[in-house]
């Protein structure tokens, strides 16, 4: 079976007080079904940041929803929006 390397656009949980580093460092130890490769923070608008999250996660069914489930378990994640998704061959 192959890998499919998704791109994840994170935004902080507006309700809940927590720096963006300690997000970043949250996402990066996550114990998931996929790997997290490569983890950025980026500006959104007006002081705010977000992070962009690229994981390689295995092809098959049913494992990026339980990854993404993983992600939205982590104290201070709000949304999860999908950039891009890709089959590795």
């Amino acid at each position: 079976m192959g890998e499919v390397a998704v791109q994840y656009k994170v935004m902080p949980d507006p309700d809940v007080e927590i720096g963006i580093d300690e997000l970043v460092s949250s996402l990066e130890n996550m114990d998931a079904v996929g790997k997290v490769h490569n983890i950025e923070k980026k500006p959104l608008a007006f002081g705010l940041m977000y992070v962009e999250l690229h994981a390689v996660i295995e092809d098959a069914e049913g494992l990026v929803d339980k990854f993404e489930a993983t992600m939205t378990e982590i104290n201070g994640v709000g949304e999860i929006e999908v950039l891009g998704m890709g089959r590795l061959l």
